[in-house]
């Protein structure tokens, strides 16, 4: 089966994420493309965003790793995409060079991890089976930009990472797969690592179902209460009020019990109790 990816070399937890991939008999990618990311911040705000999310110490670990992972991917991607051995850096895969390359990749299964494109309907068409984004985030109440960051600001106990059918409209398809990580407690940079492995693994899953039976499998079912929600780059302001609400002692008790939306498939969730 012929796999293509479209994610970014700014990815700093593509390690993570790759790792569990493998790890969980994931399908080398016949190719890889790397798209220019397009949030561009001033080094002063980037700087201060990850103080805010991070801490002092966990803001400078997390730069250091992003920087080491980018090298990686930049010079050595074969290190972290095992088995691949075409890589492409891309503007777009929309039009122009990218969607040739797409064309002549001819793929069975697109997949978009980190990707920082919306892809256009012309692109989804291309593969075969179908095209699928990894979103962390459950769907489809905390659709758009850094879904981690809007559970545990609207208090969420579980977080959730989601691979669902990519769509004409951002993260409305249907969820194949998905799982849950704990929120209460737990440090930003644990959240993120623990939802890439988690990712990683439901997104193997996938790709081997696929493999198996050139379809996607029955959509994940969603509780009644997972009313849409769309959000976007949260502002200093949220980043610095979410960095209060997690420093209060009551915030850190986690509570009992179970995720409150069903995981799918059953065999690789949950994640991380």
């Amino acid at each position: 089966m012929r796999v293509v990816v479209a994610t970014t070399t700014d990815d700093p937890w593509a390690e993570v994420f790759w790792g569990s991939y493998y790890r969980a008999g994931g399908i080398p990618p016949v190719a890889v493309c790397f798209l220019r990311p397009r949030r561009k911040a001033p080094v002063w705000k980037t700087a201060l965003e990850g103080l805010l999310l991070f801490g002092p110490l966990g803001g400078a670990g997390a730069w250091m790793a992003s920087q080491r992972t980018r090298a990686i991917l930049e010079r050595r991607p074969e290190q972290i995409f095992a088995g691949t051995t075409q890589f492409h850096r891309l503007s777009t895969l929309n039009k122009g060079e990218g969607f040739q390359f797409l064309e002549r990749a001819a793929p069975d299964l697109f997949i978009s991890a980190g990707s920082p494109e919306i892809f256009k309907a012309p692109v989804l068409r291309l593969a075969t089976v179908g095209a699928v984004n990894v979103h962390n985030g459950r769907l489809p109440a905390y659709r758009g930009l850094f879904g981690s960051f809007w559970e545990a600001f609207k208090g969420e106990e579980w977080g959730y990472a989601s691979v669902h059918v990519m769509a004409a409209e951002v993260d409305a398809g249907p969820v194949l797969a998905q799982g849950a990580v704990r929120l209460a407690g737990r440090s930003l940079p644990d959240v993120l690592a623990a939802k890439k492995q988690l990712g990683g693994k439901l997104l193997a899953w996938l790709v081997r179902y696929v493999e198996k039976v050139e379809g996607f499998p029955p959509p994940c079912p969603q509780a009644p209460r997972d009313t849409p929600g769309y959000y976007t780059w949260p502002s200093l302001r949220e980043m610095g009020a979410l960095t209060l609400k997690r420093l209060r002692p009551w915030s850190r008790r986690p509570a009992a019990g179970g995720p409150p939306v069903d995981t799918w498939p059953v065999e690789v969730a949950l994640g991380d109790k």
